[in-house]
């Protein structure tokens, strides 16, 4: 088999890069490392890949008289000359922009601390120092997919590691340094059996954008992982922790609270995952104001002072000035891309972004949506300012609100209490939005033409307070501020096997029914059929078959049973007798005259013991999805 080949980037010891070199040649990875890049001259991981006979490449960024654009531009063409099938990060302590990104492949990075926890430089001291504040027990490692935003990809492999109470700074990173190395192969292990297709993701990434992956749960269902980055000027500009968590419970708050509005794509979430309904999005942003204000290209302030008077097909009167209340609601949509062109409904209909008839209701939706979010934010002491909503359509032409509403990062807020008296003195309102770091950048660069600066911590932290304070203001709930033991897998498994409103459940009498087992689970999936299975037998585990049936009859979703049984075959009428949900019975068979002598007992039930025998499973999993379809009806 063809070694797959390994491109480390290093910037230290390289005590990591030595451990992929051993475990290449022992065969314990099935890899070889063609290259390596480092960005230190003094890092002594050169001397171990000269050592091994491996090629090296010593590319240094001067920060302070370097442009990073030109720093890229060669980074990537070493990168390309190089054969590789993906990049490991195995200790690079440089930032790696989206400009290099886009030109590269498959590059996934170490990072000693736990997925939403502590990105970037000196995690371990951040993580101890959140110990002794207590606000964690417990620190890890993670290798994760590298994306635009720091440490925030898709974790492809993570240790959770305890912290003492006799525990030293030194201690710690002793700690995780050792352990990181265990964490680094199997990352790299998992990686090398996803590119070979050997172990295919349970859930495909159908989508990564700005703030969000999309994930392709099955069952018409979506699973949308907000992350903590923070963009703005079309750009990735830094991280917020726990901004993700708390902009996905903002959401399902306003989702659950405007229902009487519109209906939309939520259905269940657990931190920054999102369990959403399955739609097709329109290509369109809808925007309502009810003040004039902002600062970017398609703010309305921007291009009223620019002496724009038409805008988005609206026409707004001389005499406005920043900040003040419009006399009414105003839409001014926008396309939805890679750079949002403002456009009027007329030019969104023309250019086929979306059809008359669907703007009419997308456009009074809005509308009532904004009015009634500002009668709300009033009532907390705000001023909804503006927000953008997004809809869809799913496959039986519903329209639906979707992606987000009402949040920090959709939206923009204003303290109400304080808003006249500043409007007067001609000073900003007080902000309750990631302009905070918009106006930091702007301050010092052209966001739009320049590189962007680094965000101070202490301005991230304001920003994170920011989100918290006023999630606890709105809801009068309050969220903790970390996390622990928490996984996307997990959330959308809970939300399946408790609450996903349509589940064929499988019983079968015996472990050797397998093979029939497994045809049936294969021709449910093929019909988009959620199923459980158990192996429980009306004979020999009755209580069991018993609080099954009892569990599903108290859970309020739609349940079909399916009975696995042959011969003497209680469990079909066991089931039927004890639920008020559909039976059906697939028997196995080894052949024709096989299902002819076991089949008696499966048809000839007693009266009111209504059971229905289909004898292929695919026919089995259609009626069942017949079923549901009549249902949703």
């Amino acid at each position: 088999m063809e070694k797959t080949k390994l491109l480390v980037f290093v910037s230290g010891n390289g005590t990591n890069l030595q451990a992929i070199i051993d475990c290449c040649k022992l065969d314990v990875l099935p890899c070889e490392v063609t290259g390596v890049i480092c960005n230190r001259i003094d890092a002594y991981a050169i001397q171990r890949a000269k050592n091994n006979d491996i090629k090296t490449h010593v590319i240094i960024y001067d920060k302070d008289n370097g442009h990073r654009s030109e720093y890229d531009r060669i980074l990537v063409d070493i990168v390309q000359s190089i054969d590789y099938d993906f990049i490991v990060l195995a200790g690079w302590m440089q930032i790696l922009t989206p400009n290099f990104l886009k030109h590269v492949k498959n590059v996934i990075n170490l990072h000693p601390a736990l997925p939403g926890q502590f990105p970037g430089a000196k995690s371990i001291k951040q993580a101890w120092s959140a110990y002794q504040k207590g606000l964690i027990k417990k620190t890890g490692i993670m290798v994760h997919n590298v994306v635009e935003k720091v440490d925030a990809g898709i974790v492809i492999s993570k240790k959770d590691i305890p912290i003492f109470p006799n525990d030293t700074l030194d201690t710690l990173t002793n700690r995780v340094r050792y352990f990181e190395k265990f964490v680094l192969l199997d990352g790299i292990l998992k990686t090398v059996h996803t590119l070979n297709k050997q172990t295919p993701d349970k859930y495909p990434l159908i989508y990564t954008g700005k703030v969000r992956d999309v994930l392709n749960v099955g069952y018409n269902l979506l699973a949308m992982v907000h992350s903590n980055r923070q963009s703005a000027f079309d750009r990735h500009i830094c991280t917020i922790p726990r901004k993700g968590t708390v902009l996905t419970a903002l959401s399902a708050w306003w989702f659950n609270k405007t229902r009487h509005i519109v209906p939309n794509h939520y259905l269940y979430s657990n931190e920054n995952v999102m369990i959403v309904r399955k739609c097709t999005p329109f290509p369109v942003e809808v925007v309502v104001r009810g003040y004039i204000t902002g600062s970017t290209k398609t703010s309305l302030w921007t291009h009223y002072n620019k002496g724009v008077r038409v805008y988005c097909g609206e026409t707004f009167p001389e005499g406005l000035v920043k900040n003040k209340k419009l006399d009414r609601n105003y839409l001014t949509p926008t396309t939805k891309g890679d750079v949002d062109i403002p456009m009027s409904p007329d030019d969104l209909i023309s250019n086929g972004y979306i059809q008359r008839e669907e703007w009419d209701y997308v456009a009074e939706k809005a509308l009532e949506l904004f009015k009634f979010g500002q009668e709300v934010a009033h009532k907390k002491g705000l001023i909804l300012v503006d927000t953008k909503y997004e809809f869809g359509k799913t496959e039986d032409g519903t329209i639906l609100l979707i992606d987000e509403i009402h949040t920090c990062d959709s939206s923009r807020y204003w303290v109400e209490a304080s808003y006249m008296e500043r409007f007067e003195r001609a000073l900003e309102p007080e902000k309750l939005d990631k302009d905070i770091i918009r106006d930091y950048i702007r301050k010092r660069v052209d966001p739009y033409n320049e590189d962007l600066p680094d965000i101070p911590q202490k301005l991230v932290d304001r920003v994170q307070q920011v989100y918290m304070s006023f999630y606890e203001q709105l809801t009068g709930k309050v969220l903790p501020r970390v996390v622990n033991d928490f996984s996307i897998d997990t959330c959308i498994t809970e939300y399946l096997d408790t609450q996903y409103p349509y589940v064929a459940v499988l019983f079968a009498g015996s472990e050797s029914d397998r093979p029939h087992i497994n045809k049936l689970e294969k021709a449910l999936r093929t019909y988009n059929v959620f199923h459980k299975t158990y192996i429980a037998s009306a004979h020999k585990t009755t209580n069991k078959v018993l609080n099954l049936i009892n569990y599903y009859n108290n859970s309020g979703r739609k349940v079909v049973f399916i009975t696995i049984a042959g011969r003497s075959n209680a469990l079909s009428g066991v089931v039927a007798g004890n639920t008020r949900y559909p039976v059906i019975a697939c028997p196995p068979y080894k052949d024709k005259m096989d299902m002819c002598v076991n089949l008696q007992s499966t048809l000839q039930c007693p009266s009111k013991i209504p059971v229905m025998t289909v004898l292929d499973p695919s026919n089995t999993a259609l009626a069942i999805h017949n079923m549901f379809a009549m249902s949703r009806l």
